[in-house]
């Protein structure tokens, strides 16, 4: 089912929407939204108008039972413009979509997390080598999975920490 917005400004959803994040995916100033949603397994994109008002979303898949969580909002692969990133719990991997800078993403490229079940991630230099590593935190373990970016798009697993 396709958001809907009403009268009071709200987005509608049987998606069952877990976590959005924003960002300027065309450039024109004006934040736009990214929306993971379990429930058709998929993110969903909304540019904004920069009035409080978005557009209907544009839907990429995370793959079949892939029930993403959470949506994070960075530049992977120093081109300069923003791609997403996506803790698919079902699928336990972690999918990148990289940005066009029009609004348009590439198909998902994933990354394992092993036998875990990603549910949370944190972007940040982790290892101080200027470049984008992504800390995941599981369902049902108790640890921090780090993995290393290379600064092209793509990530090795690098370590879990006990918590």
């Amino acid at each position: 089912m396709k958001f809907e917005r009403t009268a009071q400004g709200m987005f509608i959803s049987d998606s069952r929407p877990q976590h959005v994040a924003t960002g300027d995916f065309n450039g024109d100033n004006h934040l736009d939204l990214a929306i993971a949603t379990t429930g058709s397994d998929n993110i969903g994109i909304r540019q904004g108008y920069g009035n409080g008002t978005f557009s209907s979303r544009i839907n990429y898949s995370t793959g079949l039972g892939s029930l993403p969580y959470w949506v994070a909002i960075e530049d992977f692969n120093n081109d300069t413009l923003l791609d997403i990133v996506v803790a698919n719990y079902g699928t336990h991997n972690i999918g990148l979509f990289l940005g066009y800078g029009n609004l348009t993403f590439s198909d998902q490229l994933t990354f394992p997390c092993g036998s875990s079940r990603p549910i949370s991630l944190a972007i940040g230099d982790f290892n101080q080598d200027n470049l984008l590593d992504i800390a995941v935190v599981s369902n049902g373990t108790s640890h921090v999975s780090i993995l290393l970016g290379f600064g092209n798009g793509s990530f090795q697993m690098y370590h879990y920490y006990v918590l």
